[in-house]
């Protein structure tokens, strides 16, 4: 069964008998550094694009359908309309295999009496490669600015009083101790 998995699930209702990887091979990967360094370096063995034919049957009650819930060739491409465009999860359970690829050309034509929709599709795998652009202008190498002005406090127009702050030490050791600090003030000589 092989299945597609993006911001849809669509399954192929009928496995194909043959897959084929295509590009299967080393290749030379390139590498940029910022400083215009460039580095070269081989690449493991590994495939450019997966591609099948496929077979949807015309008849959804056709034996060879394996999808519940299989609606009919049309439906079904535009379901995969819907999914191109975008990486997806390509998953082949007889293989034990998955790969993130995009959608790429699918070429058929209906036939027969049902209507059965006879193509090829090839799936390239999804190499996600993000290239850090910079530039030296003053705009972009700046950190964002958050500017904020201080507002003055409000006039108090609803004619309310403030809380009296309230003291923890009551007032007759409050008195001791501004004695006790005035004495040592006045003893003191520089």
């Amino acid at each position: 069964m092989i299945r597609l998995q993006g911001k849809y699930r669509l399954t192929f209702p009928v496995t194909p008998g043959e897959v084929q990887f295509k590009g299967y091979g080393s290749d030379v990967e390139a590498t940029t550094s910022i400083t215009l360094d460039s580095l070269n370096r081989y690449t493991g063995r590994k495939a450019k694009s997966i591609a099948f034919e496929f077979l949807l049957p015309g008849d959804p009650e056709n034996p060879l359908v394996e999808v519940e819930g299989y609606q009919g060739p049309r439906e079904w491409l535009a379901g995969l309309d819907r999914l191109s465009h975008a990486e997806v999860l390509l998953t082949i359970d007889e293989l034990n295999l998955a790969w993130n690829v995009l959608i790429g050309p699918c070429e058929g034509k209906f036939s027969g009496i049902n209507g059965s929709f006879r193509g090829t599709i090839e799936f390239p795998i999804y190499i996600k490669s993000d290239f850090v652009s910079w530039s030296n202008s003053k705009q972009v190498l700046q950190p964002s600015k958050v500017i904020t002005k201080q507002t003055s406090k409000r006039a108090n127009t609803t004619g309310k009083k403030a809380k009296k702050k309230v003291s923890l030490i009551e007032p007759v050791v409050q008195e001791q101790q501004k004695q006790k600090i005035s004495q040592k003030l006045t003893g003191f000589t520089p």
